[in-house]
């Protein structure tokens, strides 16, 4: 598995933690995140860039409803990253 994959899952999953508890910087771990997606998403070999591009536009509207703390919509968009992540990796895993 790629390292930036795991930064993407363990960072996403804190994110959550932060988000619903109140454990660590929600600020923060989206830089984590944000990163560990740029950083797949020019790794990875088994997706093609246009199934890529949606992804990361929720990446950067997830970031903006973590700036304005927008929690409801943080919530929504995560649970369509979720859906986003089982449909890409039924296609190209």
């Amino acid at each position: 598995m790629l390292e930036s994959k795991k930064k993407m899952a363990q960072s996403f999953s804190d994110l959550k933690v932060a988000m619903e508890k109140g454990r660590g910087d929600p600020k923060e771990i989206f830089s984590i995140f944000k990163q560990g997606c740029l950083d797949f998403t020019q790794e990875t070999q088994k997706a093609p860039r246009e199934a890529l591009t949606p992804f990361l536009d929720l990446v950067r509207q997830l970031g903006q409803k973590i700036q304005t703390g927008d929690h409801s919509a943080v919530f929504e968009l995560m649970d369509k990253m979720k859906g986003m992540k089982k449909t890409c990796h039924e296609k190209y895993k």
